[in-house]
């Protein structure tokens, strides 16, 4: 049996900046990994060229998601003989901006490629994982990095994130990234320069790149879902909006936060209405 540990991704800086004529969009992205994370076990089961997916989640247990479909490819394509359970102890909320099916894709990968000795090199996964999603190729990371292209191109920065935390806040709600993209494809979006936060990085200066974290995709998506809109009004009210910022293509905010600053009050006010954690960077 192997386990595989698939790590929650947030965005500190996402730039749609065009669209190719693949379809796919162009991004420019600051990456990071917390601890909230699902977890991936894997046996051979004596049933040739099967996968079954048993989880917590109905969604990975009925559904051809692409966290099985990657599973089957590579069976598939590696000429693996045996077939293959694996359980997923689901913890990462679906479709709020966390990457969660990208990252237990990635965690397949490395996981199929470990339980079958397939030696896989990381460009090897990278190239499996760019087939199913943009997403992939960086949770096969777990640090931060600046990501680019359409998601294959990736650099690892050191930045220091020991004397912070990050306050997750979900609102329980989901948001298809297709619907999101259809709408950027439709009324355009907002960009911004990354290099100030380039340079913010490189020097580890993470009270300035609090104060400048932007993600394009926010604004269309606060306009066009009403429950975001009301959403981010109640963050900014309650939280300020220094070092806050929708994630992905929606629905977590994450904010920034120092390791001494206490968040009791609003958690407690508002636990029962969002899903409210403060998660350690990895």
């Amino acid at each position: 049996m192997i386990e595989e540990r698939a790590y929650a991704k947030v965005n500190l800086f996402l730039n749609v900046s065009s669209k190719r004529k693949d379809g796919y969009h162009s991004l420019e992205m600051l990456n990071t990994k917390i601890d909230l994370c699902d977890v991936l076990e894997f046996k051979k089961i004596d049933v040739p060229e099967t996968v079954i997916i048993k989880s917590n989640d109905l969604f990975l247990s009925n559904q051809e998601n692409i966290v099985i479909q990657v599973a089957k490819y590579m069976i598939r394509n590696y000429n693996i003989q045996s077939g293959l359970e694996i359980k997923i102890d689901k913890k990462i909320p679906f479709g709020a901006g966390l990457a969660g099916n990208s990252a237990d894709s990635a965690a397949v990968i490395k996981g199929i490629s470990k339980l079958f000795n397939l030696n896989l090199t990381l460009e090897n996964m990278i190239d499996i994982g760019m087939m199913f999603g943009a997403d992939i190729p960086y949770c096969l990371f777990d640090k931060t990095a600046f990501v680019s292209g359409i998601g294959e191109v990736i650099e690892e920065v050191a930045l220091d994130f020991s004397d912070y935390q990050l306050l997750l806040i979900n609102p329980l709600e989901f948001i298809g990234t297709k619907d999101v993209f259809d709408l950027v494809d439709k009324n355009g979006v907002l960009t911004r320069d990354i290099s100030a936060i380039k340079d913010y990085v490189y020097n580890n200066n993470i009270e300035k790149l609090k104060n400048n974290i932007f993600n394009s995709l926010e604004d269309i998506v606060v306009e066009n879902y009403s429950f975001m809109k009301n959403f981010k009004e109640i963050l900014v009210d309650k939280l300020g909006s220094s070092g806050l910022i929708m994630t992905g293509s929606g629905s977590s905010y994450v904010k920034i936060i120092k390791r001494n600053e206490d968040f009791s009050g609003f958690i407690n006010d508002f636990k029962d209405e969002f899903l409210i954690k403060i998660h350690n960077f990895l």
